[in-house]
């Protein structure tokens, strides 16, 4: 796939874009989480899936490159990030003993640790910033004609191959929608790889390869990530895909506004307010409502809500652990569809904090000061957060796509250090 330009631009191939502007453990740790699970071997009691070893053997570069200041100052974010990271340890530890906090609590270190650190310090210029997002998207155009045919034929291309390579036998068990089959990618649920296709529509709407020429619009990989997005069928993808769309659409029909980020989330809140008064719903259950494909999925969600935010009440500093959450004798399965009240239930309050606030210091925290350019490269990512971060309200996240949250969080670290990033006139003039 090449990156087109208008006719006085020079052509450029995209390999030739990944090899020189993305970063060396940003792009390994990307290229491992796009390989099947099936791909994992036991050590002991610990499983070692390819994105794993990737981020052992980045850890400890990750840690110093942060440290000896390189990826520019530590800020607010990292701070609670690494909060987050020794609360989660000491409620393991409280609830279920020294030996699992070292196994569990070493390895939510390793996954959200390890991914967002690999991001934050390997991502220091727009030119490595934006050699990731055409990594990933060409990544997801690569997959979308084995999605589809995953879908259309109902054969999990990509899934049974890899069992069939180390000797497994795969059953994907889920159901179809609208009588077609939903398409796993290289992820261990439709809904991971639904949720992360689509949370890529914003970051595909950062445009171009500044200087080469002047760009025209890359409309291939918006298609790409809508429609490989739309093959899992997920209620989460549709819901990413239709927040990012009506940020888009807000940021291009009110260029001309001052202050038009501050009135949106204005009116969101305002109309949340509104529905929560007017409704004989509170508005958190209205808003899951609609997130789903059907009635009885979104009671479902309602009843996972109400349920599981008692134990956060009873439960407000430590949370349950990974001990077994309170709900009705009717529901059998122990699924959580909604990450941000995982962490809430397993993890206390501060657990929920101190995972949430960093998130929301990325998305609003330094906007002053950035040139056109910049502020379009950043409200991308931020669009793609957002997408995510409301998906991830219906769904919970583990294994690759966990991985990636992590990382895509990370992506965002690089905006609070523009001015005093070491390299950063390596970027773009």
């Amino acid at each position: 796939m090449n990156l087109l330009y208008r006719h006085s631009a020079p052509k450029v191939r995209t390999s030739k874009v990944i090899k020189k502007w993305c970063p060396f453990w940003a792009t390994v740790l990307i290229i491992s989480l796009m390989m099947p699970t099936e791909f994992s071997f036991s050590l002991g009691s610990l499983r070692l899936t390819p994105y794993r070893l990737v981020l052992i053997a980045a850890f400890i570069p990750s840690i110093m490159s942060l440290l000896n200041g390189r990826a520019g100052q530590i800020n607010a974010a990292d701070k609670l990030i690494f909060c987050h990271l020794l609360w989660s340890y000491i409620v393991i530890a409280e609830y279920h003993g020294m030996a699992v906090a070292i196994e569990s609590g070493g390895i939510r270190m390793l996954e959200f640790g390890g991914a967002y650190l690999i991001a934050r310090t390997s991502i220091t210029t727009e030119k490595e910033f934006r050699g990731i997002v055409i990594l990933i998207l060409s990544i997801v155009s690569i997959l979308l004609p084995l999605v589809i045919f995953e879908m259309i034929t109902g054969y999990h291309l990509i899934k049974e191959i890899s069992s069939l390579l180390m000797g497994y036998s795969f059953s994907g068990g889920i159901g179809s929608r609208f009588g077609l089959t939903r398409a796993y990618g290289p992820f261990d649920h439709p809904i991971l790889f639904g949720v992360f296709a689509a949370s890529l529509l914003g970051l595909a709407w950062v445009k171009g390869l500044p200087k080469l020429g002047r760009p025209r619009p890359i409309n291939f990989p918006k298609k790409a990530v809508i429609v490989a997005a739309l093959c899992s069928m997920s209620s989460g993808a549709l819901a990413a895909l239709m927040t990012q769309f009506t940020l888009l659409i807000w940021d291009k029909k009110t260029k001309a506004i001052n202050y038009r980020w501050r009135l949106l989330t204005q009116l969101l809140l305002a109309t949340y307010f509104v529905v929560d008064l007017i409704s004989n719903r509170s508005g958190i259950k209205v808003f899951l409502s609609y997130l789903t494909f059907s009635a009885g999925t979104a009671y479902n969600r309602i009843t996972i809500f109400e349920w599981g935010i008692q134990d956060v009440w009873r439960n407000p500093i430590f949370g349950i652990g990974f001990n077994d959450w309170t709900r009705p004798p009717w529901m059998h399965s122990s699924s959580m569809d909604n990450f941000w009240l995982v962490q809430a239930v397993t993890f206390g309050i501060p657990g929920f904090l101190t995972i949430a606030l960093p998130v929301l210091i990325l998305l609003f925290k330094n906007w002053k000061g950035l040139s056109a350019r910049m502020s379009r490269v950043r409200t991308g990512w931020t669009i793609s957060m957002v997408g995510i971060i409301v998906a991830s309200c219906t769904v919970h996240m583990w294994n690759n796509l966990f991985v990636y949250f992590a990382f895509l969080v990370g992506m965002g670290g690089w905006f609070q250090n523009i001015k005093g990033v070491r390299g950063s006139k390596n970027g773009f003039k």
